[in-house]
């Protein structure tokens, strides 16, 4: 007898529950680049150039801001090493619920759910107020025609919804352009970094990546930009289900694009820093801002290229806000499945087997936060911009936390991966990595979220209520819905269950050694 006897049996027939509306999530869609590009489009490489890389140099660690993104890299990756570990082991659209549930139990599981769900619904509302307001100045500087920028996120609003019911293979095509788009013009800027008038590439100095740059004063608030840079990687799981050879697709897309971010924002930084003059660089940010790019590429490239930037920002912000609505619909989906929230939220569309309900909910959700600040008359970048993504970056932070612990915690309680590194080192070192961003992204609110005070505590108090929210659901359906409760757990392999039920069969088992219940 082993110490998981005890642990929640699967519960047969489960995967065909509703199976009249739910004909599974499509798959074998998408294959290793797909994925990196929503991974990647859901960072958007493009905003991270023109809006944080200013902020970085202004208010973080100035010239070190290139070896910043390697420090944020180099943790992150090690954070893949355990997660993309356990997603040989697990297939689930609701990758930090799944991870969370089999190590550390159902009631956390259940509240990482929520704070997932949270994060991404908070920076995909945020972005609308991005997309709105670039979307806005763009039209009046071309048409001369005044919208406002409200009206631009309800056109983007429609637009996304179109593509989330149309299928993740649609979205991945028009993430492919638009991504392709974004990475070009930051080579173009990188290539033109080489033969600017300024200072030549043979006195281009590597002081950017020295220590004491790197780890010099305003680090916690570079580390935290940095960090929220590859915000979405962790995503890939969440398309195991949809994937081609999820054991093998899922890891080579998470590596490959958390490596590819990683030397794009570096080795760019380096070259522009450079080009401009490690002297000037913090002067130029504090004076334009988040102009900083656009006065830059003026100068080594040309006026006319400020234009171009000004409408690959909109496709960009559109890309990641595509992706951040697939995560949070699939996580809908997933908990809409086991019948833990309603029960609609698990349908898929007849023929493009998409979470069609999942994605009218989430967007529904969001549609209120920007009619919300629309009516409020509240600034689009300065408030709803900057606060919503701002506390989704910390939320993402604490989900990342979590889930280490949780793979940690797994790992030690099976004996299905016995690998040292990929199982025990690399999880602890994660955690104590992430544990080191969460402390330096809330000692540094005022920057992050542009208020400070009793206003930022209760916004990232909203963080923890989320999560609270979550677990608080669990116990209530443990004291009063216990069925309902068994099943959190069950059923985790998506892709093997969606296999039984459509054969007609039972559910398959859950883990080989499903963790115990932790509440």
């Amino acid at each position: 007898m082993t110490a998981y006897d005890d642990a929640p049996q699967p519960t047969p027939g489960l995967a065909t529950t509703g199976s009249r509306h739910n004909h599974g999530l499509r798959k074998d869609t998408l294959g290793v680049a797909s994925i990196v590009f929503y991974i990647i489009a859901a960072a958007s490489p493009l905003t991270v150039l023109i809006a944080l890389f200013p902020i970085i140099a202004s208010a973080g660690n100035g010239v070190g801001m290139p070896g910043a993104f390697v420090v944020a890299a180099v943790v992150l990756l090690v954070f893949a090493v355990g997660y993309v570990a356990m997603s040989k082991h697990v297939t689930n659209a609701g990758a930090f619920y799944a991870y969370v549930t089999l190590g550390l139990g159902r009631i956390p599981g259940l509240g990482s759910a929520f704070l997932a769900m949270f994060a991404y619904t908070a920076i995909q509302a945020g972005l609308y107020g991005g997309f709105g307001f670039y979307a806005s100045e763009l039209v009046d500087d071309v048409a001369g025609v005044a919208v406002p920028w409200w009206l631009c996120a309800l056109v983007g609003m429609a637009a996304c919804l179109a593509l989330g019911i149309q299928g993740v293979h649609s979205g991945a095509r028009v993430l492919g352009v638009s991504l392709s788009l974004e990475v070009a013009m930051i080579g173009v800027l990188s290539f033109f970094s080489l033969f600017g008038d300024g200072v030549p590439v043979s006195e281009f100095s590597a002081e950017p990546f020295a220590p004491s740059a790197v780890f010099g004063a305003g680090l916690g608030v570079a580390l935290m930009f940095a960090h929220a840079s590859f915000i979405g990687f962790e995503g890939s799981a969440i398309y195991g289900e949809e994937a081609r050879d999820p054991k093998r697709t899922v890891p080579r897309a998470t590596y490959i694009s958390v490596a590819f971010m990683g030397a794009l924002y570096a080795i760019s930084g380096w070259l522009i820093f450079n080009a401009v003059g490690l002297d000037r660089v913090v002067p130029i940010a504090d004076a334009e801002g988040g102009n900083f790019i656009f006065a830059v590429s003026d100068d080594l490239v040309g006026s006319g290229i400020t234009v171009v930037y000004q409408v690959l920002i909109v496709t960009a912000t559109f890309a990641a806000i595509v992706t951040f609505h697939n995560n949070v619909s699939r996580y809908l989906f997933s908990l809409g499945r086991q019948d833990l929230l309603w029960k609609p939220l698990g349908w898929t569309h007849a023929s493009r087997q998409t979470p069609w309900i999942a994605s009218i909910v989430q967007t529904a959700s969001v549609l209120v936060i920007v009619l919300a600040f629309a009516i409020l008359d509240q600034d689009p970048f300065a408030t709803l911009f900057t606060w919503a993504t701002g506390i989704g970056a910390i939320a993402v932070i604490l989900s990342q936390l979590v889930a280490a612990v949780a793979i940690f915690v797994f790992f030690r309680r099976s004996s299905v991966d016995k690998r040292v590194w990929n199982t025990a080192v690399a999880p602890l070192l994660s955690v104590v990595g992430l544990a080191g961003f969460l402390v330096l992204t809330l000692g540094s609110l005022d920057v992050l979220l542009a208020v400070d005070g009793g206003v930022a505590a209760l916004m990232v108090a909203l963080v923890f209520v989320a999560m609270l929210v979550g677990m608080a659901y669990g116990l209530r359906l443990r004291s009063a819905d216990p069925e309902r409760y068994r099943r959190l757990g069950h059923d985790v392999d998506e892709r093997a269950d969606s296999a039984a039920g459509t054969a007609g069969g039972t559910a398959a088992e859950p883990m080989t050694e499903p963790v115990v219940d932790a509440g």
